[in-house]
């Protein structure tokens, strides 16, 4: 990118405190926006950054009076409330600013991951089957089967995700439920857990999006809970968990890998996202049987059977290729803005894919400005 940009960064303040209180405590904590704004800068752009609080007319005052070419939205968060990541969004869209990422509509859509997983059907994308559970209403169904794992509807970051979250039994079921209830403001989902391998698969662009390189987080050697990315393999240094590896894998055939990143980016354009993003997903072995349980054109609860047309024709063709090879994959969620730490999985996979951290960088500012508006544009 040869032209330079005035650039305005938005993100959490939160994150500056918790900075701070890391530092307090000579133990590390990685800031990404400051890495985005050292990145952006030494390619001769001019940067500013300004910390998201709970005072919403600050933020609006200043979207009204920000004067750069884009913003670069980093803000997941507000006072670390990610049920508010998408009127950041809004706002900026009212305010018809040119900014990275996703726009509002993405944002709710698979930040519900109920809905998401209704969308997801439609399109013909595998997904565990499901229900939630809202304080004093059971959306219940009874094709469940266990083991299942309980998790906050509306959360991210493996908030409220830990080794008790994949239950065995009724009373572990109602006790997590009750734990959720207790502790989080809003409904549990509850699904069926896929024992499989931990997958993330990025997808940048906006009307033509492409896949990234699949990278998995092997938690294969992990003795002391279930195989999963919660709240310990992200944040606890001494489990097991944390110290797994993230790897670039190379058993799975290239059939399979084709179909997981179509339907990646099925998903990502299902749901309306923009800019970047990453679809994390389990993927096992199967000998054909839970494809075809767990496949779309199971009835879910409140879902309709996608027609077999376009692109759910090709995401049914690459889940039978899935299944005719033993393996089977299933979207758990899509993370619109996904974390863009130097060393988290979307920019792994960029390098990978032969795109530096700046160059990752650049890419998304430019995604930004090819879909102004006019008014925007002059």
């Amino acid at each position: 990118m040869d032209e330079k940009y005035k650039i305005t960064i938005l993100y959490d303040a939160t994150e500056d405190d918790e900075r701070l209180k890391a530092e307090a405590e000579k133990r590390p904590y990685v800031q990404a926006p400051l890495q985005v704004a050292e990145a952006l800068e030494k390619r001769g752009h001019t940067v500013k950054s300004v910390g998201v609080r709970k005072k919403i007319k600050i933020l609006t005052d200043v979207i009204e009076k920000d004067d750069s070419d884009v913003i670069f939205n980093l803000c997941e968060d507000i006072a670390n409330k990610s049920q508010h990541e998408h009127n950041v969004a809004g706002m900026l869209e009212l305010y018809e600013k040119c900014f990275t990422g996703t726009g509002s509509a993405g944002y709710m859509l698979a930040s519900d991951k109920a809905l998401c997983k209704k969308v997801l059907q439609f399109h013909g994308i595998a997904y565990p089957r499901f229900c939630t559970f809202e304080k004093g209403r059971v959306d219940w169904s009874d094709k469940l089967e266990f083991p299942l794992i309980v998790k906050p509807l509306h959360e991210d970051a493996s908030i409220g995700i830990d080794k008790g979250s994949v239950v065995h039994n009724v009373k572990e079921l109602l006790e997590r439920i009750s734990y959720l209830h207790e502790n989080f403001d809003g409904a549990a989902l509850v699904e069926e857990f896929i024992d499989g391998r931990e997958i993330y698969v990025g997808v940048i662009g906006n009307d033509k999006p492409e896949a990234l390189p699949i990278l998995e987080w092997d938690f294969s050697k992990v003795t002391d809970g279930p195989k999963i990315a919660g709240s310990e393999a992200k944040w606890d240094r001494d489990s097991e968990a944390f110290k797994a590896p993230e790897v670039f894998p190379e058993d799975i055939p290239a059939e399979v890998v084709k179909g997981i990143q179509n339907a990646a980016v099925t998903a990502y354009e299902a749901l309306k996202v923009q800019g970047y993003g990453r679809v994390d997903m389990r993927l096992r072995k199967s000998g054909g049987s839970a494809t075809a349980k767990n496949s779309p054109e199971t009835k879910a609860p409140d879902a309709v059977k996608p027609p077999a047309e376009g692109k759910n024709a090709d995401a049914a063709r690459q889940a039978a290729e899935a299944k005719d090879s033993e393996w089977d994959y299933h979207v758990i969620e899509v993370n619109p803005n996904c974390w863009l730490e130097k060393r988290s999985e979307f920019a792994m996979a960029a390098r990978k894919h032969g795109l530096s951290y700046p160059d990752l960088l650049e890419r998304i500012i430019r995604l930004a400005l090819a879909r102004r508006t006019p008014r925007e544009a002059k």
